[in-house]
């Protein structure tokens, strides 16, 4: 139909039409009429056949972000559940909001997720940001971690001879070595002493392993 008017293919015809003549507002005024105003105002009085079109700035808590004509600015936006404002609504752009410390974007559900926690004998790899949850890796065999957590690291096993213990009980991933010194112990028998020393913090170990 536009070729049989125009006598021009569509393609031609389609290329002079006006980006402004598509648009809802086009309906209203004469493309040739239409003002675009800045990012950060809006179109306050049409105009008219003796006087301009005005524009106006957002007042606050609105905002336009592109060239427009339209008669009222948007509404800014909110930031949800577990969200904090990351960049203020502004006249020109709406507010930018992140996940508040201690949680994630987690894209399959659109939300905000707590960081996760790495479990006992493990430790944290990288710490959780706005953009990704915590890394956790395995603690090496001279490292542990005897708690969950989603900032702690893997921490070094304490070292008995150094600071002139003995040592009762290897350290594992999940516990610290245990240390003791029979000296302390009143005990006519050292290796009494050591044997004691043994089956009680191995029983306290393994109650908490528990």
């Amino acid at each position: 139909l536009m070729f049989l008017l125009t006598g021009l293919p569509l393609r031609h015809a389609l290329s002079r039409l006006s980006p402004l003549s598509l648009h809802p507002l086009a309906s209203h005024l004469s493309p040739r009429r239409q003002a675009s105003f800045l990012p950060g105002t809006y179109l306050r009085a049409r105009c008219t056949s003796t006087r301009k079109s005005e524009c106006a700035p957002c007042p606050s808590g609105s905002f336009t972000e592109l060239w427009n004509h339209i008669g009222k600015c948007l509404r800014c936006g909110a930031c949800g559940q577990n969200q904090a404002v990351k960049r203020a609504c502004a006249p020109d752009s709406d507010c930018q909001c992140e996940c508040k410390p201690g949680y994630f974007y987690r894209r399959k559900y659109d939300m905000c997720i707590r960081h996760s926690a790495c479990p006992v004998g493990q430790g944290v790899l990288r710490n959780g940001t706005a953009d990704r949850d915590t890394e956790c890796h395995v603690c090496s065999h001279d490292t542990f971690s005897d708690t969950m957590s989603a900032q702690r690291a893997c921490v070094a096993h304490r070292r008995c001879q150094a600071a002139g213990l003995q040592l009762l009980l290897r350290g594992s991933k999940w516990h610290d070595s245990m240390c003791a010194s029979c000296q302390s112990v009143v005990i006519d028998q050292e290796a009494v002493c050591q044997e004691r020393l043994v089956q009680t913090v191995t029983k306290d170990v393994l109650t908490r392993g528990m």
